[in-house]
């Protein structure tokens, strides 16, 4: 039996509006690079970026106002460290002044004169350490570095005093350190800075260039003036799902070939943090997608050209990466905030993501977050599917009175 062309079932019109789509991407050379170009880019360059993981050697001057052995040696601890380098050894600090702000140096580590004969009598010493505050990694690493070293010397001239008072090494040992602590640092033991803004980096890329992808075609195809539609005008009410569906498809197997690259590969290569299993991310990663496509065709509806998109989704990526949560706590920011930035998925699925993946935690303990992704991508595809009923009504209404006129 020959089948009926004209009058195509569901899922043959599901078929076609995922060709078309399709099709548009892979001839738009704009969208395809934001699609698929973008995602073979950016996780690649901020990942090299981040390649070193943690800061190391940030060069520093010391100024020895003291010179004496004891000064030397503490001098010499400060260069041992990892994350410090003694570069300049400036006389004065009028000369450090001078390299620092000839960027030569990121801090300064001034030891005060009678800096031994205090340290020898058992009275306090005090060292100064003027760290780069403008800049919070470079303040954090110079100022932790300087810490450790001071510890390590007060136990160091601790022990030497109480065995000068007659007590055994290890009475001399526990006496300068009464209280041990502990520190185990979970989930990213080296503290790897890429290690920990990566995995949610890539979440967030993922999302804003579907979002500025999708907008670019929403926006192309609102500047041809063409109809979205192939079915006749009295029977495109039942064309609206399977066009919205159609689309949906397309961009989903866009999108996997994407979460192969970015989720997986780069994850891979770049050895980040990864304790879950790749079945619960996939099942997180699903309705994940489907909020952000749907919300991206909304939004596109609203678009009448593809530099809109470009220009509204670039305004978009800032506030995208703040609220997400990744660059700073979201239980430190305001309440009505932390709500409005619900509007976007990515500030749901971040979080949930980080713990499958970094933390290793199982779906249950992330099912609260799903159900919310599945939630939100419903809100998104109802509003959207009723913007196309209003639409076809509208159309409609204006074709019936144009008819009525031209009768009249």
């Amino acid at each position: 039996m020959k089948k009926n062309t004209a009058n195509p079932n569901s899922i043959e019109l599901i078929a076609i509006h995922f060709t078309k789509e399709l099709k548009a991407i892979f001839s738009d050379s704009g969208a395809l690079l934001i699609l698929i170009g973008a995602l073979l880019i950016y996780p690649l360059v901020y990942s090299f970026g981040y390649f070193n993981e943690t800061l190391t050697d940030l060069s520093v001057g010391v100024v020895d106002l003291d010179q004496t052995t004891t000064s030397r040696k503490y001098t010499g601890m400060l260069d041992a460290t990892q994350e410090i380098q003694v570069t300049y050894k400036p006389l004065s600090l009028k000369e450090a002044e001078e390299l620092f702000l000839a960027n030569k140096i990121n801090g300064v580590i001034l030891i005060p004169k009678d800096f031994q004969q205090d340290v020898v009598s058992g009275r306090q010493a005090n060292v100064a350490v003027y760290a780069d505050g403008s800049y919070l990694l470079k303040y954090k690493t110079m100022y932790s570095a300087a810490s450790v070293v001071n510890s390590y010397f007060n136990g160091g001239v601790a022990v030497k005093h109480y065995v000068a008072e007659g007590k055994s090494l290890h009475q001399a040992k526990v006496a300068a350190s009464p209280l041990s602590i502990q520190s185990h640092t979970l989930y990213i033991p080296t503290g790897a800075y890429g290690s920990f803004i990566m995995p949610g980096m890539i979440l967030i890329i993922i999302q804003q260039t579907l979002l500025i992808g999708i907008g670019i075609m929403g926006g192309t195809f609102s500047e041809s003036k063409a109809s979205p539609f192939v079915l006749p005008e009295q029977q495109r009410y039942r064309e609206i799902l399977p066009h919205l569906l159609g689309r949906v498809g397309a961009y989903l197997l866009i999108s996997a070939f994407n979460i192969c690259l970015a989720v997986v590969l780069v994850h891979h290569w770049f050895h980040y943090p990864d304790k879950g299993y790749m079945s619960d991310i996939l099942m997180l990663l699903f309705p994940f997608l489907l909020a952000v496509i749907f919300f991206g065709i909304g939004l596109s509806t609203f678009l009448k050209h593809r530099e809109s998109a470009i220009v509204f989704m670039m305004f978009l990526s800032p506030i995208a990466l703040f609220l997400s949560g990744v660059s700073w706590p979201v239980n430190a920011m305001p309440e009505w905030l932390v709500g409005l930035s619900k509007i976007l998925p990515g500030t749901t699925a971040i979080p949930a993501y980080l713990r499958l993946r970094t933390m290793g935690v199982d779906l249950a303990h992330v099912k609260s977050e799903t159900i919310s992704l599945y939630l939100q991508a419903a809100s998104y595809a109802a509003l959207t599917i009723g913007y196309f009923f209003l639409r076809v009504y509208i159309d409609r209404r204006n074709q019936n009175r144009a008819a009525q006129q031209s009768v009249g």
